[in-house]
């Protein structure tokens, strides 16, 4: 599991088209670039949607794919995976960027992408929280 919806993401999902020959990784972050969404990655600034289903563009065509997403909001509540550094309390309440993906880096709060608001489990590296709408970098 990687980013899983929790809370307030009832009858939000969309279909929206992928890029050439991209592939998008369930309960991953993706974006819009160029009109069709493409696989999200560490670094990004803000996120912008949560893939819902595996997909991969076979056909090399931009949007002739398309794949359920969750449009991200600031009231939708979501589990999130911590990357390799153990949570701990002092972590809550406060904002981090993205690892990659799947995950938030809790050594790094450049772009302030995630609010922790709860530890799940710290064994599993698992906090609950929301993406901040826009980054408050």
């Amino acid at each position: 599991m990687a980013i899983r919806p929790k809370k307030f993401d009832r009858g939000k999902v969309m279909s929206l088209g992928i890029s050439a020959s991209a592939t998008l990784t369930k309960f991953n972050i993706c974006y819009m670039d160029s009109g069709y969404l493409s696989a999200g990655a560490g670094g990004e600034n803000e996120a912008e949607y949560v893939c819902l289903e595996t997909v991969t563009d076979a056909t090399a065509v931009d949007g002739s794919t398309k794949a359920l997403v969750l449009p991200i909001d600031g009231t939708i509540v979501f589990e999130m995976l911590t990357g390799t550094t153990p949570v701990q309390a002092t972590h809550v309440g406060n904002d981090y960027d993205l690892a990659d993906a799947a995950s938030i880096d809790l050594t790094a709060t450049t772009d302030k992408v995630f609010h922790i608001d709860r530890i799940v489990n710290a064994t599993d590296k698992l906090v609950e929280g929301r993406f901040n709408k826009p980054a408050i970098a």
